[in-house]
């Protein structure tokens, strides 16, 4: 996937979720580990058969003081309309959730 291997310095990326709303419009999301060993929120979007760069989840990085953020879930209900949901664990170690949404982008 384009872009994960500089969020990746951890060395430890994985997908939690696939959503392709057509044939080559598809979006992924998961996580990956930052340099600083904490687990941050991930997506990268496919548009007409090619994938765009891998990105964090905008916002999620100063959420997550426990450095255990993921994307658990995503659904795509036309291409460039996806909505994620994950957690991450706050500053007093308690999970947390957020969604996020791509719209038309």
């Amino acid at each position: 996937m384009p872009g994960i291997a500089a969020l990746n310095s951890g060395g430890n990326a994985g997908i939690g979720s696939l959503s392709c709303a057509s044939v080559g419009s598809c979006s992924a999301g998961g996580s990956y580990e930052d340099g600083s060993d904490h687990f941050q929120a991930m997506v990268a979007t496919e548009t007409n058969g090619s994938w765009g760069k891998a990105k964090e989840v905008p916002g999620t990085a100063a959420l997550n003081a426990g450095g255990g953020a993921g994307v658990d879930v995503l659904s795509c209900a036309s291409p460039g309309n996806c909505s994620a949901g994950g957690s991450y664990p706050d500053s007093s170690g308690l999970r947390q959730v957020f969604v996020a949404d791509e719209t038309n982008p």
